[in-house]
């Protein structure tokens, strides 16, 4: 292909190393390295290096070797640039860098280059940037030191006071800078946390960093930022941790850092400043000192000089980064926005009647959603595992489910079980959707909550104290789409009159014959493996008293379940499952997946056995029909409310429903 020597202006790149070896030369850069072949290979590249500087067009560097060396070495270059250690600097941007500035910060602006374009540029701006370094103690005396080592010509300090602030310190460290860089200075302006906008005004990007939790002056402080125009980065240590980031840029969401903060302690709510308040009284973690300051001070640093070279352009405010004071690790986490860190929605009376005609989601298609959902410090959900569990005769997963507005007490585990590791695992991330729904409550949607009435689709608005009552958590169901799940949540708002039904019962519930009983594939195998283990049970039918089939399952050891649903089948197999769940929890004791405590169901509601056979011995299938009027025999109707708090959730898995009974 013809090339145009004058459109290609070369200069290699800083991170190149070029060897001799026997076949030639052995060129290597932080992308990779290629053996180029030739006897005089090495001689050629260490003869035209200093050239390749950018200054001139492959034409130019042609014209100044012998006529017949001039294909060699254009097809020399080429190759070199097709394999990325030469770069084509035609169309980069001019710049007004003075030979010393650019051979002084050459490794700062090699690293540039390696990423984008125009890096002399790009770090020219970064270098006359008004960057505002916010804090205190010996973490801003570093951070100052790290920026004035990236090549800023003046950072500007404004020092709180919870923590000694040695300017003595920052003034060696100018010195030191000026034996290199004589145009750099340090300015101060006053800290107020009454007045964080002045502190923000004029800044290109705002770092802040705390050695304790100042979580409310980094709260407000990133709104500040984001007020004035400018960009924002903070470190907050809590501690033996270092939180770094993110990365705010000056357009972006200045709820980010919250969101952060409050996805952090809805994992770990013991954390000091998960309250968002201030504590200058915490006292700095040990590990705080000598080497580690300025480890976690260059940590920011760093992130700074991406962010404002444009290396990391594009890149959302999405990651945080921990640092181990102790052990000096790292490691990055993820984390989405949290609802209450967001401006307040009022809820949306429109939202059920688009999620009823909205296309469904299965759970192949919910568990690859989830992924996004996990992150063991930062995450809605800590981690999806089987842990040790036993997984015979039926596979156990766990999800730990955060606690993201403190309704829970804490984060807490959830379960899914099935025939395989697969169904285990999108049982338990569906579960742990609903769990997270239903105490994900945000007290800004309103005091009244919308929904469909079950039956005629009439929108209708709920107390949201009905929907997400302040004792305990509701009831939340899901399902594929909206008319699944709505069955499913009559079904559990059926389950929830198991208790009521228990104390107004004066005649023994019928028992089951399950050896007559018409079983589907599934639970005949779960019947077939109780027999095969010996674990003994009996099924007593409640279906009268709820108006829909439910059953109880008791063993020796007490009641496991108290199941229901619309089909008979389905309930009998959803019983089996539970009661071998729990057979497998008690013989391998382990009772954290064993299905929840319910109340015992009383020998003198434990009547006769009723012959499949016989009349009556199993009940009927009900409608969804009968089964709302059997919730509002009192009177009423029967509403779905959607559990979506969390817009993350809503779109991840928008089919979460609570059912209510509703008067008036």
């Amino acid at each position: 292909m013809e090339v145009d020597v004058e459109r290609v202006r070369p200069r290699l790149r800083g991170d190149v190393y070029v060897m001799r070896v026997q076949e030639g030369a052995y060129i290597r850069s932080n992308l990779g390295g290629s053996m180029l072949k030739g006897a005089s290979t090495y001689e050629w590249i260490q003869r035209i290096a200093p050239m390749l500087d950018g200054t001139r067009t492959l034409g130019e560097l042609c014209a100044a070797v012998p006529e017949s060396s001039r294909n060699a070495l254009a097809k020399l270059i080429l190759l070199l640039h097709g394999k990325g250690y030469v770069k084509n600097v035609l169309d980069d941007r001019p710049h007004s860098l003075t030979p010393d500035l650019a051979k002084t910060y050459a490794a700062n602006i090699a690293f540039v280059e390696y990423f984008t374009d125009s890096p002399e540029l790009r770090f020219e701006r970064y270098r006359d940037s008004t960057v505002v370094l916010a804090g205190s103690g010996p973490l801003l005396q570093a951070l100052a030191n790290s920026q004035l080592r990236a090549g800023v010509r003046t950072p500007v300090l404004a020092p709180f006071a919870e923590s000694p602030f040695d300017r003595d310190r920052v003034a060696e460290h100018l010195a030191v800078a000026q034996a290199r860089d004589p145009e750099q200075g340090i300015a101060y302006r006053e800290a107020d946390d009454g007045h964080l906008d002045e502190v923000a005004a004029g800044a290109a990007m705002v770092l802040h960093v705390a050695d304790r939790p100042m979580t409310e002056r980094a709260r407000l402080l990133s709104a500040a930022a984001g007020a004035a125009g400018a960009a924002s980065a903070q470190v907050i240590v809590v501690g033996d941790e270092a939180w770094i980031g993110p990365v705010i840029g000056k357009d972006g969401d200045t709820t980010a850092w919250e969101s952060a903060w409050r996805r952090l302690c809805a994992l770990a709510p013991d954390t000091v400043g998960a309250d968002l308040r201030d504590h200058p009284e915490a006292v700095p973690s040990d590990f705080l000192r000598g080497p580690t300051v300025a480890l976690v001070a260059n940590h920011l640093c760093f992130a700074a000089f991406r962010h404002l070279t444009g290396i990391n352009e594009g890149a959302g405010a999405d990651q945080l980064v921990r640092f181990d004071l102790e052990t000096l690790e790292t490691s990055h986490h993820a984390f989405l926005p949290h609802p209450l860190a967001l401006p307040a929605v009022p809820d949306d009376p429109a939202r059920p009647a688009a999620l009823a005609a909205a296309a469904p989601v299965d759970d192949e298609e919910l568990a690859r959603r989830a992924v996004d959902c996990v992150d063991p410090r930062t995450g809605m959900f800590a981690e999806i595992t089987e842990r040790d569990y036993e997984q015979l005769p039926l596979f156990v997963s766990e999800v730990v489910v955060s606690d993201p507005v403190g309704r829970a007490g804490g984060p807490f585990p959830v379960y899914g079980w099935g025939e395989s590791v697969v169904e285990s695992r999108q049982r338990a991330v569906r579960n742990a959707l609903e769990r997270y729904a239903a105490v994900m409550a945000d007290p800004r949607r309103g005091d009244r909550l919308h929904g469909l009435d079950v039956l005629t689709g009439e929108p209708v608005a709920v107390d949201a104290t009905a929907v997400f009552p302040t004792e305990t958590a509701p009831r939340a169901a899901s399902g594929r789409d909206w008319h699944e799940a709505v069955r499913a949540a009559v079904v559990a708002a059926a389950g929830e009159n198991v208790a009521a039904a228990l104390a107004a019962a004066t005649e023994p519930f019928r028992r089951l014959d399950m050896d007559g009983a018409e079983l589907g594939p599934r639970a005949a195998r779960y019947l077939k493996l109780l027999e095969i283990v010996g674990q003994s049970f009996e099924v007593y039918d409640l279906s009268g008293p709820l108006g829909l089939p439910t059953f109880a399952f008791t063993t020796p050891r007490g009641t496991v379940a108290y199941v229901s649903d619309l089909e008979t089948g389905a309930a009998l197999e959803k019983g089996l499952e539970r009661t071998l769940l729990a057979y497998q929890s008690q013989t391998a004791d382990q009772p954290a997946y064993a299905p929840p405590p319910v109340p015992d169901l009383p020998a003198k509601l434990r009547g006769d056995i009723a012959k499949a056979g016989g009349t009556g011995a199993l009940p009927d299938a009900v409608s969804l029909e009968e089964a709302v009027a059997a919730l509002t025999r009192e009177g009423g109707r029967v509403v779905a409310v959607p559990l979506d708090h969390d817009p993350f959730l809503a779109r991840t898995c928008p089919f979460v429903v609570r059912a209510v009974v509703v008067h008036g």
